[in-house]
């Protein structure tokens, strides 16, 4: 594939508006059912003294009801819903460049989890650097063994706030 066939593949739209619009009005609405039944749960009538807990929630929940279905409708059956139905939501290069972000930012998160903060940011900055900055492993490390250090120092010591760890830091006693 030549480079500019994948210029036009990046070019090509990933998702519509019109379908972005439509699945999140409806799961507005499903949210707004969901508050509306659970408030029936609670009461959500006027009771002798006033309102019930779930009265204003039951009516909150209709508002959004209306407001998922009213926006579907506008979506499929208004001019300006009809004009902006092709229009792509995100293209496919688009969409590459923010899981180029996201996918490492979550696999940090997942990491920290088990290694601890220090270790997955090590990690995530040489990695990130790497990938994404096209930075040399030379180049790359100085600053994923510099961050954490310093992020420690501040957090740790200074300030005297604990953020998670991992194995590595409860071998040197921390």
């Amino acid at each position: 594939m030549s480079q500019e066939d994948t210029s036009l593949e990046d070019h090509k739209p990933l998702v519509l508006t019109r379908s972005v619009e439509v699945v999140t009005a409806l799961v507005i609405a499903l949210f707004g059912l969901l508050v509306a039944w659970d408030s029936q749960r609670v009461g959500a009538a006027w009771g002798d003294q006033g309102p019930e807990a779930g009265f204003f929630p039951f009516y909150i929940g209709i508002f959004l009801v209306l407001s998922g279905l009213g926006t579907v409708v506008y979506a499929f059956f208004s001019d300006a819903g009809k004009k902006v139905a092709l229009e792509p939501f995100v293209r496919r290069g688009q969409f590459k460049a923010v899981l180029r972000v996201f996918i490492p930012t979550a696999v940090y998160v997942i990491l920290m989890q088990f290694i601890g903060l220090y270790a997955a940011m090590a990690i995530y900055i040489a990695a990130f650097m790497m990938i994404n900055g096209g930075y040399s492993v030379l180049k790359a490390l100085p600053f994923a063994a510099v961050v954490p250090v310093v992020v420690f120092v501040m957090f740790e010591i200074w300030f005297l706030v604990p953020l998670p760890k991992g194995p590595i830091e409860a071998m040197l006693g921390y």
